[in-house]
């Protein structure tokens, strides 16, 4: 069961940074601090605008890259196989529980 679904988008978001490479959870834990005074839980609050600042840090195709790696890290945490592919999607899913 699912107690709170912020700390499950933390984690896949801490969980997809470091399937990419784990120099990048740290690089961006910085820049969102830096940039938004904020942690990874903007993921969960501001999708959009944590997509915005991953896209401004590693580049379009980059960005989308890590989106495409926290879905798919949110859906093994969820133990769901729907057909989610933005980040937006995998939050509105996570507030519905």
């Amino acid at each position: 069961m699912i107690s709170n679904p912020e700390e499950v988008m933390i984690r896949a978001v801490r969980n997809a940074t470091r399937r990419a490479n784990p120099a990048l959870e740290k690089i961006l834990e910085i820049h969102l601090k830096m940039q938004a005074n904020a942690g990874f839980e903007l993921a969960y609050r501001d999708p959009k605008r944590f997509k915005e600042l991953v896209n401004r840090l590693f580049g379009e195709y980059s960005g989308r890259l890590l989106e495409m790696l926290i879905v798919d890290e949110v859906k093994k945490l969820l133990e769901v196989e729907e057909d989610i592919d933005i980040l937006e999607k995998a939050v509105e899913i996570l507030r519905l529980l």
